[in-house]
């Protein structure tokens, strides 16, 4: 098991590669910080010959997933992943179960802190599995989903 969830895709574009950067590129907000902001663009990030590292321009949730593009020709992969700021914001939130496990067991005894260990365990995997999981997979779909209208890729396969 993972802690953070990461897709990595292979892809066939539809159109000459350069055609589908170019458009990509009409609808990125060019910048080298993977920030949120209000834009009229879909994306925000880097563009250039090679791929692609872009966010979701949508403010609130639109950067927790980066997606990373490579191409060689009209064939590559994307990779969608987790934003670093964000892994370590749930990677805090991660470790809410444990620090209540040491305050019990500091404050009411070993014993008592023992007793809490499944519902330490049920904490972990709910943030991990419900909070995580389920949002980077419906985050992901919202980016995977735009890109692909914008790139317009003709086959996306799931590595």
């Amino acid at each position: 098991m993972k802690l953070f969830p990461s897709k990595i895709f292979k892809t066939e574009l539809r159109n000459d590669y350069l055609i589908s950067m170019q458009n990509l590129k009409s609808n990125t907000d060019i910048t080298d910080t993977l920030v949120s902001d209000h834009t009229k663009k879909a994306f925000r990030g880097l563009v250039d010959d090679v791929g692609f590292k872009v966010i979701s321009s949508e403010i609130g949730r639109g950067a927790v997933c980066v997606l990373i593009g490579n191409f060689k020709g009209k064939t590559g992969e994307i990779e969608v992943r987790i934003h670093n700021a964000f892994k370590v914001m749930f990677s805090i939130i991660l470790s809410y179960p444990f620090i209540g496990f040491g305050i019990i067991s500091y404050t009411q005894g070993i014993e008592k802190g023992i007793d809490f260990i499944p519902i330490l365990l049920f904490g972990f995997l709910f943030i991990r599995f419900i909070f995580i999981g389920l949002g980077f997979r419906l985050i992901s779909k919202t980016g995977i989903n735009k890109l692909t209208e914008i790139l317009e890729i003709k086959e996306l396969n799931e590595k």
